[in-house]
C-alpha cells in the first residue's frame, strides 16, 4: 500500500508564522497600507537583520530572536531617516509615509548629548509625535549623523511641519512586542474593506495572509520596495472576486445581503448619538464661567505629554468633562470623542470597539476623549480598551478618560502605563467658585463664602 502523501498546509500562513514574535513589523505595516489615502504611497526601510528573518519566513525557516539594538545613531536608523528626506525632496508631490523594519530592540543611546533623559532617543521621537517640546529632539537630529540635506530640511520646517510631516510619518518598528491587538484591528479593517466590496468576514484571514506575505515579499526586494493604494485594491479584489455566470451572481449577492444584513449591529442611534468625530478643539463650547484650576489641567497635560494617555477621575459634577476639554485645548488640534455615561458594559465593549476602527479611518486627528467611562470593568471592557489604546498608540494620538473611578490595576499593568495617568479632581473650593461668580460678574468676595457654604458645590456644578 502506498503511503498516502501528506496534504500541504496554507503556505503562505506558514510563511507568517515562521516570522514568530517578529509578525509585529509585517502588522504595523500592513495597518498601515490599509489606512493609505488614494494619493500615499508607504515606504519599507528595511534592516538586514528584517531581510534575513523575511527570507527564512517566506522559506518556512524559523526566525530566531536577536540581542542586537538600534539607536537614533545606528547606520540602518540614519539611512532610513535620510532616505525619507531624499524621497520627499525628489517627489514633493507624493504624500510619503516611511517605516524602518528590524528585528533589533530599541537600546539607549551611551552618550547623554544624543537623548533626553533617560529614555532612549527613538522611543522618544514616537512620544513628541503625540505632544510635547520638539526643541530637544530636534537638536539631537541637527547634531548627528544625518545628511546635511536632511539637517536643512529639518531647520526649515515648522514645529508644526516637523511633527505632522516628518516625526509622524516615520516609525521605527524594532523587536517583538505583543501582536494581539494589532491582529485584531488588522483583520477588523480587513472585513470592513472586503464587505464594502461584496465580500464577506470568512474571507478576511486568507486575504490577511495574502497581504501579510506581499509585503514580506516587498521587503526582500533591492529596489521598489513601497505599496499604495492601488496595489492594495488588487489585492482586495481578488480576495472577493470568484468568475460566476450572471444567475449565480444574482444569487450570490442576495444570500451575501441577507448576511450582512443580519451581521450588522443594531447600534446605528447609538453610535451617532454617543460618538463625534474629530473637529477643532477650539470651536468646542465651554460653560460661559469657569474655574480654570490651572495646576490641576497642567497636571492631565503632563501626562499626556508622558505617557500619550491621561485619566481624569473624581465624583459626577466636579468638572471632569471641562477639564479634559481645556487639557485638549491646550494640546490643539482635532479631536473625536465619545459619550459612555449610563451604557451597560456590553454597550460599551461595542461602542469602544467601532471607535477604534472609526479613528483607525481618520487622518486628521490629533486625539480622542473617551468620556464618562463609568462601567463595570468587565473583562471583555477592558480588552476592548486596551485595543482602543493600542490604535491610539500606532496613530500617534493622544487619549483623554474622564472616569468616577481609577483605573484598574489590571489594566495599567496590561497597558505598561504608570498610576501617575490619573489626576483627581475634588470638589470646587470656595477660590474656585470665586473665579467662576467673576467670570458671571458677581463682585465681592463674601458672595463666593456664601455660595461655597449654602450648596455642595461638587453636586450642582453641571461639569464646569
Amino acid at each position: 500500500m502506498n503511503k498516502p502523501i501528506a496534504p500541504k498546509g496554507n503556505e503562505k500562513r506558514e510563511a507568517v508564522a515562521s516570522l514568530g514574535g517578529y509578525v509585529y513589523q509585517v502588522y504595523q505595516a500592513a495597518l498601515a497600507w490599509l489606512e493609505l489615502d488614494e494619493s500615499e504611497f508607504l515606504f519599507l526601510e528595511v534592516a538586514e537583520d528584517f531581510v534575513k528573518a523575511a527570507q527564512n519566513a517566506l522559506n518556512a525557516v524559523q526566525v530566531k530572536g536577536t540581542s542586537n539594538v538600534v539607536t537614533i545613531n545606528s547606520d540602518d536608523i540614519i539611512a532610513s531617516i535620510d532616505s525619507f528626506v531624499e524621497l520627499r525632496t525628489r517627489n514633493p508631490q507624493l504624500t510619503i509615509r516611511l517605516r524602518h523594519l528590524t528585528t533589533s530592540q530599541i537600546g539607549k543611546e551611551k552618550s547623554s548629548k544624543h537623548r533626553i533623559g533617560d529614555t532612549p532617543t527613538l522611543e522618544v521621537w514616537r512620544s513628541i509625535s503625540r505632544t510635547g517640546d520638539m526643541s530637544p529632539l530636534r537638536d539631537i537630529l541637527l547634531a548627528s549623523k544625518l545628511s546635511q540635506q536632511t539637517k536643512k530640511f529639518i531647520v526649515s520646517l515648522s514645529d508644526v511641519e516637523f511633527r505632522e510631516d516628518f516625526l509622524r510619518r516615520i516609525h521605527f518598528d524594532c523587536g517583538a512586542p505583543e501582536v494581539k491587538f494589532l491582529k485584531q484591528q488588522l483583520h477588523a479593517t480587513i472585513i470592513g474593506l472586503l464587505q464594502a466590496r461584496g465580500g464577506t468576514a470568512s474571507q478576511a484571514s486568507e486575504c490577511a495572509s495574502n497581504i501579510l506575505v506581499h509585503l514580506l515579499e516587498k521587503s526582500t526586494q533591492q529596489t521598489d520596495r513601497f505599496v499604495d493604494r492601488a496595489s492594495l485594491e488588487h489585492l482586495l479584489e481578488a480576495a472577493t472576486h470568484v468568475p460566476v455566470n450572471r444567475a449565480q451572481l444574482d444569487a450570490q449577492n442576495e444570500l451575501i445581503a441577507k448576511a450582512l444584513a443580519a451581521s450588522i449591529p443594531k447600534s446605528t442611534d447609538l453610535v451617532s448619538s454617543r460618538l463625534a468625530r474629530p473637529h477643532p478643539v477650539d470651536e468646542v463650547p465651554l460653560p460661559a464661567a469657569i474655574a480654570q484650576r490651572t495646576a490641576l489641567i497642567s497636571s492631565i497635560v503632563s501626562s499626556l505629554e508622558e505617557c500619550g494617555v491621561s485619566w481624569i477621575l473624581g465624583a459626577a459634577g466636579v468638572g471632569k468633562t471641562v477639564a479634559a476639554r481645556l487639557a485638549a485645548l491646550r494640546e490643539g488640534g482635532n479631536w473625536a470623542s465619545v459619550n459612555l455615561r449610563g451604557l451597560s458594559p456590553d454597550q460599551v465593549s461595542d461602542l469602544l470597539s467601532t471607535t477604534s476602527n472609526l479613528i483607525a479611518e481618520e487622518h486628521d486627528i490629533h486625539g480622542l476623549l473617551v468620556d464618562d467611562l463609568e462601567c463595570a470593568f468587565e473583562p471583555h471592557v477592558v480588552d476592548k480598551f486596551l485595543n482602543l489604546l493600542s490604535v491610539c498608540n500606532r496613530r500617534d494620538l493622544l487619549l483623554l478618560v474622564t472616569a468616577p473611578r481609577p483605573a484598574p490595576s489590571d489594566l495599567l499593568f496590561v497597558a505598561d502605563l504608570p498610576a501617575n495617568i490619573e489626576t483627581t479632581l475634588e470638589d470646587f473650593t470656595e477660590e474656585d467658585v470665586q473665579e467662576i461668580l467673576t467670570s458671571l460678574g458677581v463682585g465681592g468676595s463674601h458672595w463666593a463664602k456664601y455660595t461655597f457654604i449654602w450648596f455642595p458645590v461638587g453636586g450642582t456644578h453641571n461639569s464646569r
